[in-house]
Protein backbone atom coordinates (compact mmCIF):
# COMPACT_ATOMS: atom_id res chain seq x y z
CA UNK A 1 0.00 0.00 0.00
CA UNK A 2 2.84 2.41 0.82
CA UNK A 3 4.38 1.74 -2.60
CA UNK A 4 1.15 2.72 -4.37
CA UNK A 5 0.88 5.96 -2.41
CA UNK A 6 4.52 6.82 -3.08
CA UNK A 7 4.14 6.06 -6.78
CA UNK A 8 1.00 8.19 -7.00
CA UNK A 9 2.75 11.10 -5.30
CA UNK A 10 5.75 10.75 -7.62
CA UNK A 11 3.50 10.64 -10.68
CA UNK A 12 1.65 13.77 -9.55
CA UNK A 13 4.98 15.54 -8.96
CA UNK A 14 6.22 14.59 -12.43
CA UNK A 15 3.07 15.85 -14.11
CA UNK A 16 3.27 19.21 -12.36
CA UNK A 17 6.74 19.79 -13.81
CA UNK A 18 5.64 19.60 -17.46
CA UNK A 19 5.48 22.87 -19.40
CA UNK A 20 3.02 23.54 -22.20
CA UNK A 21 6.01 24.30 -24.46
CA UNK A 22 8.03 21.21 -23.57
CA UNK A 23 8.01 18.03 -25.61
CA UNK A 24 10.01 14.89 -26.22
CA UNK A 25 11.68 15.27 -29.60
CA UNK A 26 13.61 11.98 -29.58
CA UNK A 27 13.11 8.74 -27.68
CA UNK A 28 14.71 5.36 -28.33
CA UNK A 29 14.86 2.27 -26.20
CA UNK A 30 17.03 0.13 -28.47
CA UNK A 31 20.47 0.87 -27.02
CA UNK A 32 20.30 -1.73 -24.27
CA UNK A 33 18.76 -2.08 -20.86
CA UNK A 34 18.79 0.89 -18.51
CA UNK A 35 18.98 1.14 -14.75
CA UNK A 36 15.77 3.10 -14.29
CA UNK A 37 16.33 3.76 -10.57
CA UNK A 38 19.80 5.17 -11.27
CA UNK A 39 18.50 7.37 -14.10
CA UNK A 40 15.76 8.75 -11.83
CA UNK A 41 18.37 9.52 -9.17
CA UNK A 42 20.54 11.29 -11.77
CA UNK A 43 17.58 13.35 -12.96
CA UNK A 44 16.52 14.28 -9.43
CA UNK A 45 20.02 15.54 -8.61
CA UNK A 46 20.52 17.63 -11.76
CA UNK A 47 18.11 20.55 -11.36
CA UNK A 48 20.72 23.12 -10.39
CA UNK A 49 23.95 21.30 -11.26
CA UNK A 50 26.00 21.89 -14.40
CA UNK A 51 25.73 18.39 -15.79
CA UNK A 52 26.19 18.79 -19.55
CA UNK A 53 28.49 15.96 -20.63
CA UNK A 54 28.28 14.04 -17.33
CA UNK A 55 27.92 10.25 -17.30
CA UNK A 56 25.39 9.02 -14.76
CA UNK A 57 23.25 5.91 -14.54
CA UNK A 58 25.12 4.40 -17.47
CA UNK A 59 24.17 7.22 -19.85
CA UNK A 60 25.70 10.50 -21.00
CA UNK A 61 23.56 13.50 -20.02
CA UNK A 62 23.37 16.75 -21.95
CA UNK A 63 21.66 20.12 -21.81
CA UNK A 64 21.94 23.30 -23.78
CA UNK A 65 20.03 26.35 -24.90
CA UNK A 66 19.71 29.11 -27.43
CA UNK A 67 18.63 32.49 -25.97
CA UNK A 68 16.87 30.63 -23.13
CA UNK A 69 16.85 32.71 -19.94
CA UNK A 70 16.85 30.19 -17.09
CA UNK A 71 18.25 26.63 -17.20
CA UNK A 72 16.20 25.69 -14.11
CA UNK A 73 13.05 26.57 -16.07
CA UNK A 74 14.20 24.12 -18.72
CA UNK A 75 14.69 21.43 -16.10
CA UNK A 76 11.28 22.17 -14.56
CA UNK A 77 9.64 21.96 -17.99
CA UNK A 78 11.33 18.74 -19.10
CA UNK A 79 11.97 16.71 -15.93
CA UNK A 80 8.52 15.15 -15.81
CA UNK A 81 8.69 14.15 -19.47
CA UNK A 82 12.16 12.66 -19.01
CA UNK A 83 10.95 10.75 -15.92
CA UNK A 84 8.09 9.29 -17.96
CA UNK A 85 10.52 8.28 -20.73
CA UNK A 86 12.79 6.61 -18.15
CA UNK A 87 9.77 4.66 -16.88
CA UNK A 88 9.10 3.49 -20.46
CA UNK A 89 12.68 2.16 -20.66
CA UNK A 90 14.16 4.88 -22.86
CA UNK A 91 17.90 4.65 -23.34
CA UNK A 92 18.21 7.80 -25.50
CA UNK A 93 15.82 10.70 -25.01
CA UNK A 94 15.75 14.45 -25.62
CA UNK A 95 13.25 17.03 -24.41
CA UNK A 96 13.03 20.55 -25.83
CA UNK A 97 11.27 23.54 -24.26
CA UNK A 98 10.44 26.84 -25.89
CA UNK A 99 9.93 30.32 -24.46
CA UNK A 100 8.95 32.35 -27.51
CA UNK A 101 11.90 32.05 -29.89
CA UNK A 102 14.22 30.80 -27.13
CA UNK A 103 14.87 27.07 -26.91
CA UNK A 104 16.48 24.67 -24.47
CA UNK A 105 17.14 20.95 -24.70
CA UNK A 106 18.14 18.27 -22.25
CA UNK A 107 18.29 14.52 -22.04
CA UNK A 108 20.60 11.51 -22.08
CA UNK A 109 21.95 8.93 -24.53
Amino acid sequence: MKFTAAFTALAAFAVTKVSAGASIVREYDVLGATDQAALHTCLDNYRTANWDGIDCGGRGWFKGSSAYQNPMNCFDACAGLLAQAIDRGASDVQCNDYEGFAECWMGFH
